[in-house]
């Protein structure tokens, strides 16, 4: 039944179907159900039996709750919100036609107009498109809200759409309308009570509409149930009455066999408690040496993991450096063939480059003979011209500035009368002087000229040859160096190839020989440690198996096999499960009875112990069903996953195993074990038994393992070990030492590769460039001897010779007599002038300079017209020789060229080539030394590790062994231990009458000390017995009695469970309860302290509560709204005037948009029952407060509408509505009201 206050399940909800629109109806057609009707056929389906029930879990139930929906605005500013922009009537009530009301602004607008136009219509329009029920919009039916006037008549259908955007408030009357926010929402009605909605023009559902209105912020209430269901559970009645008889007779048998039981109880916890005493006593051994040997384990593991890293770097290492070695050797191969081919290149270029710029210079120089030898005559003729021109122009200059120094002289007569005279005179002698010097000079300049020209061929030849000279020296002194170096090369390099080889075979063997050992030593280090694996398990098995086993080494009982567990193998995986399934593996293996017999008469005899023996000649019976068999899921079977070395053993681990299975966990061992036709008996890897009477052992904190190896065991003694150690250690040093040599002979291999490498380089060098010095020694010797035979040619002859030369002397002696009278007669003008300067110094020296400087220039032009006169004498001559040079030379620089161009491409490939090599080379040898020296020290610290480690192991083998002793001494005790434990597992004692099973006793350690004598007990234990075999009792009637128990017990046990599972849903139920409570009372007070100070503000004082109830169940009983108008006492909001509850509404109205934002408010003349003051407060209040919501307000009150922002003029004629949208501020702003 549906509880007050509460809301349904959602499990109901979900099964209902569609949410139903506010019309009642899934697809807008359905009409509406009367309130009360629909009320009662809901509750009338929650007490019906045939109910359908919700049969998911609680968790389920708890998942489906979905989480409080996010805020579809809030209050914080520049939020997004929505807002109305207009509304589009089309023939809905007293609209008639399509009537657009708007635009509304984004804050406040109000709805005025006259009673009776239609204002509340607008307020119905948006109401109809929000899918309210006709009833809400003041109609009967749907088709009532069509348009029906005498204008307008059969209207099959009205339409309203409410066109919405999303904006971000900005300062003022500003907004930001978000882009693609804009849609619209409209309703249609038909005359056959129907609508359809379309949103943005699409046809949608109502479930759709209430989604996306949701979404925004507008809340859409809806309709909940919450349907509860009841179990019942029946009880069986006991049917014990019958069988009280019988029964009294079985459990007086019953309670005699309880006392035996508990009597072999006493016994079995007795020998189980001296056994963990002595467990004890080595465990406390044990922890004591563990303590010891704690920090040698912990240097031991952190040893062996720094030897797994070391040998892994090892081997990282080496592969680097043999990688950069190759990579080195195969780029010094390379850079030897290129180095050579550039040697010769480079000296064929050198040669021809050198060859080159001679020819060059030769030209040049020759062309510049050329050109001007050619330009001689005109340049010499225009040179006499011009300087005949500028001397006849300076003379002229010269008589003009003599007359003015004549005019300024004769002004100075009076005082320079004497020595003027005595000037002149010496100046008319120095001018005929003059003209001879000059006639002189030039005859000298001719005759040096010509003797200059005469022997500059031979000069040349002589230069030419001394240069020749010095080359071929050096040829000849490099051509012997390398010849030298050739001959020490080829003794040496023989002998480094040789070392070399010999290394290298030397290496080749030190390598195999280090695999050798480092797989002698691994599989060393394994035997090792399977002997001591062996030794240790020796150790463990105890008196008895040593007892027989060394019977067995000594002959004196043949055909003794071993321990059943010792003789086969089976993978680490299933140890555990094999370990705590197969008691019998400790059992010895003989070949038949006999051997076994004489076993048990060694052991009385020498009173060592008990033992359990296999007769293999009684194992044949199992040998058919050793074969495989089909089991449930494919689960391996044990028995075949045993593997041993001889065929005869298996059938004994088939006696002891027989078709046990092994599952990876006790869920499918559950499976498999309990199958229709056969139960299984089933093991987990965990160590968990099912057996096949259904009873489950095993498992716990403590497994049990180590029963059966991966290996067989071997035999082998403590002495042998420690050979084996020695040796392990011995092969171990070995190894080492031979990596070190290894590692020095790739070092030594490395130095002699990069001998012989450099070796062969320079040979190929030295050879290639011997051929180079010969042919150019040889071209050298030939140049000699032509430039000899030139010089020879081009000497002058001594005669002709002699005749320049004396004629140049001729001529220079007739130029220096003359020029040194000359001289004798200027120094006295000079003499002369000096004096006359100095007399009239400020006057003359100017005009004396000017003349001193034209004669200086007077003089050179002479000068120049004797060179000019000399070098056309010889230009013909000098030009024919100086083009035929040009033509010799051209040719043979043009051929050279060409051998240059070839050249330098040639040498360009190969120093990019080289370049290359030499990049790649000097990179990986720059990392070489690094990596070498890293590999150097890796394998010292591996040899440091390596002897630490031998070390370790050395003491860790001697407390190993004690170790294993020890667990060998507690594992033969929790044998026996377990031995007793299924003993007592196996008693149980009856249950007697109505009392509950008595569980079996505990001794605690007192009395089990007390015990002194535990045979006394056994004598008890077999005068029970015997009184036990003489009862016959009917245990039929008990069998029978404890199936009514069992039966009832299931009963009652379902009625737990199902008790449990209402207890868990009424917790979840209170849980959801809280929580609701919880969030509804946050809220609550929010809004109550919100109420509270909208009140006082609207009011000027008043006061105004919110008040639960019911504080313990607010959702019982509801809320009541006390208010206090100002200077009034409190009154319950009901019995206030109409203004009063129009304040307090309002009120409470802003309190739950401040708790929850909501985009749009509708107020239909919410200001009718306010004066004028009150009207004011709220609209100021409306217009301030609220500035993140839209409200349209209709109201006929101006101190409201005058504030708002937008006024909507709602009027009405021939029975039609029309609408008008007004700004006031704009209409106030251009003076209109």
């Amino acid at each position: 039944m549906p509880r007050k206050g509460t809301q349904p399940s959602t499990a109901h909800r979900r099964e209902e179907g569609p949410p139903r629109s506010p019309d009642g109806t899934s697809s807008d057609a359905e009409p509406d159900p009367p309130p009360g009707r629909a009320r009662s056929q809901a509750l009338a389906t929650a007490e019906t039996p045939s109910e359908e029930i919700d049969n998911r879990s609680l968790e389920e139930i708890l998942n489906s709750i979905p989480p409080p929906p996010p805020p579809a605005m809030t209050n914080e500013p520049g939020a997004p919100r929505l807002m109305i922009t207009h509304i589009v009537n089309q023939n809905f009530k007293s609209y008639a036609g399509e009537k657009i009301l708007g635009p509304f602004h984004k804050r406040f607008s109000c709805i005025i107009g006259p009673n009776g136009s239609g204002k509340s219509n607008v307020i119905d329009s948006m109401l109809f498109v929000f899918g309210y029920r006709a009833q809400k919009i003041r109609s009967k039916k749907l088709s009532v809200l069509i348009h029906n006037s005498d204008e307008h008549k059969d209207i099959q259908s009205c339409t309203v759409a409410v066109h919405f955007q999303k904006i971000i408030d900005k300062e003022g009357d500003d907004y930001e309308v978000i882009p693609n926010s804009n849609f619209y929402v409209s309703r249609t009605a038909y005359r056959d009570n129907t609508s359809v909605y379309h949103v943005s023009g699409k046809k949608t559902t109502f479930k759709d509409v209430g989604i996306l209105l949701r979404s925004h912020g507008i809340d859409l209430d809806h309709n909940r149930f919450l349907i509860l269901q009841l179990n019942r559970v029946k009880m069986v009645e006991k049917e014990k009455d019958a069988l009280e008889g019988e029964k009294n007779i079985a459990i007086e048998f019953l309670t005699l066999e309880n006392e035996i039981f508990r009597k072999k109880n006493h016994v079995c916890q007795y020998y189980i408690y001296d056994l963990q005493k002595r467990i004890a006593e080595m465990e406390t051994q044990k922890e004591k040496i563990n303590e010891d040997t704690k920090e040698i384990n912990e240097k031991s593991n952190i040893l062996s993991n720094e030897m797994k890293a070391k040998n892994k770097a090892v081997k990282d290492v080496e592969k680097k450096l043999n990688k950069i070695t190759k990579f080195i050797e195969e780029n010094k191969e390379k850079f030897t063939k290129l180095d050579l081919e550039d040697v010769q290149v480079r000296e064929k270029l050198k040669h021809a480059t050198s060859k080159a710029k001679k020819l060059e210079k030769q030209l040049q120089k020759d062309k510049e003979k050329v050109e001007e030898f050619k330009s001689i005559p005109t340049k010499s003729e225009n040179i006499i011209r011009e300087t005949t021109t500028k001397s006849n122009a300076l003379e002229k200059e010269k008589e003009k500035e003599e007359e003015k120094l004549k005019e300024v002289m004769d002004s100075l007569k009076q005082e320079t009368q004497d020595l003027q005279k005595e000037k002149e005179s010496r100046e008319k002698e120095l001018m005929d002087f003059s003209k001879s010097v000059n006639e002189a000079r030039s005859k000298m300049d001719v005759a040096q000229s010509e003797l200059d020209i005469y022997l500059s061929r031979h000069n040349t030849a002589v230069s030419q040859l001394g240069k020749a000279k010095e080359a071929l020296m050096a040829a000849s002194e490099t051509l012997k160096e390398r010849k030298a170096a050739i001959g020490d090369i080829e003794a040496k390099l023989p002998q480094t190839e040789h070392e070399l080889k010999e290394k290298e075979k030397e290496l080749q063997k030190l390598t195999q020989e280090e695999i050798n050992f480092k797989s002698l030593v691994r599989d060393l280090f394994q035997k090792v440690e399977e002997a001591k694996s062996s030794l240790a398990m020796n150790r463990s098995r105890g008196k008895v198996l040593d007892a027989i086993i060394q019977e067995k080494k000594s002959g004196r009982i043949p055909g003794i096999y071993g321990r059943l567990g010792d003789l086969g193998t089976i993978d680490e995986k299933y140890d555990v499960a094999i370990s705590s399934c197969c008691h019998a593996l400790d059992y010895i293996v003989v070949d038949s009875i006999d051997t076994a017999q004489e076993c048990v008469n060694f052991l009385k005899r020498q009173n060592i112990g008990v033992a359990t023996f296999i007769g293999l000649d009684k194992m044949a019976v199992w040998a058919k069903k050793m074969t495989k068999i089909q089991t449930p899921e494919n689960t391996p079977r044990l028995f075949d996953l045993v593997k041993v070395k001889d065929g005869a053993i298996r059938q004994a681990f088939y006696f002891a195993l027989r078709d046990t299975l092994v599952a990876d966990s006790l869920d499918q061992a559950t499976r498999v074990a309990y199958q229709k036709d056969r139960r299984w008996r089933v093991v987990t890897l965990q160590g968990q038994i099912i057996e096949q009477s259904g009873t489950m052992t095993g498992g716990g904190s403590k497994v049990m393992k180590g029963r059966m190896g991966s290996s067989v065991v071997v035999e082998i003694s403590e002495e042998e070990v420690n050979k084996m150690e020695s040796q392990l250690q011995r092969d171990s040093q070995k190894a080492v030492q031979i990596q070190e040599q290894k590692v020095q002979l790739e070092e030594a291999i490395l130095r002699l590769r990069h001998s012989e490498r450099e070796m062969r380089n320079t040979l190929e060098k030295f050879s290639a460039s011997i051929q180079r010095l010969s042919e150019q020694e040889e071209y050298l010797n030939v140049q000699v001897k032509e430039l000899e035979a030139n010089v020879l040619a081009t000497v002058p002859d001594k005669k002709q010779q002699k005749l320049l030369e004396e004629n140049v002397n001729t001529f220079k002696t007739e130029y220096n007599s003359v020029a040194e009278r000359a001289g004798k007669v200027e120094a006295e003008v000079k003499r002369l002038h000096n004096i006359i300067v100095e007399i009239n110094n400020h006057k003359l020296k100017a005009q004396q300079d000017k003349l001193d400087k034209i004669n200086k220039q007077l003089d050179e032009c002479a000068s120049a017209i004797t060179k000019a006169q000399v070098a056309i004498k010889t230009a013909d001559r000098n030009l024919k020789k100086a083009q035929d040079n040009v033509l010799r030379t051209e040719k043979e620089i043009k051929d050279t060229e060409k051998e240059v161009d070839d050249l330098t491409t040639e040498l360009k490939s190969l120093e990019d080539k080289a370049a290359e090599v030499v990049k790649n080379t000097n990179d990986a040898e720059a990392s070489l030394p690094e990596i070498q020296k890293e590999h150097r020290n890796l394998l010292q610290e591996l040899k440091v590790i390596q002897e630490n480690e031998h070390a370790l192991q050395k003491d860790a083998l001697s407390i190993k062994l004690k170790l294993e002793q020890i667990d060998g001494h507690i594992g033969e005790h929790n044998s026996k231990i377990k031995y007793w434990q299924r003993e007592i597992s196996k008693i149980s004692l009856h249950p007697i009458e109505d009392n509950h099973v008595e569980k079996i006793p505990v001794l605690s350690p007192e009395e089990l000390e007390a015990i002194k004598n535990p045979d006394s007990i056994t004598n008890q234990i077999a005068v029970l017995e015997a009184q036990c075999h003489e009862m016959k009792p009917n245990l039929g009637a008990i069998a029978d009695y404890k199936k009514k128990e069992e039966l009832y017990l299931q009963r009652v046990a379902e009625l737990d469970k199902i008790t449990n599972e209402r207890d868990n849903f009424r917790q979840a139920y209170e849980d959801l309860r809280k929580q609701r409570l919880n969030e509804f009372m946050a809220g609550f007070y929010i809004i109550t302290n919100k109420l509270k100070e909208n009140y006082q503000m609207l009011t000027l004082g008043g006061d105004a509560e919110l008040d639960l109830v019911d504080s313990m169940d607010p959702f019982s009983e509801g809320i009541t709204f006390s208010v206090r108008p100002p200077k009034k006492s409190w009154k319950k909001i009901f019995n206030l005037s109409g203004g009063e509850k129009t304040l307090s509404s309002l009120a409470l109205v802003f309190a739950l948009h401040h708790y929850k934002p909501t985009p749009l408010y509708f107020m239909d003349e919410i200001d009718a029952a306010l004066d004028f003051k009150n009207v004011s407060i709220v609209a100021f209040y409306i217009y301030e407060q609220t500035k993140n919501a839209q409200f349209i307000i209709i109201s006929l009150r101006n101190n409201m509408f005058e504030i708002s922002d937008r006024l909507i003029g709602i009027y009405k004629t021939y029975n039609i509505t029309k609408s008008v949208a007004v700004n006031p501020k704009e209409i106030a702003s251009k003076g209109l009201c």
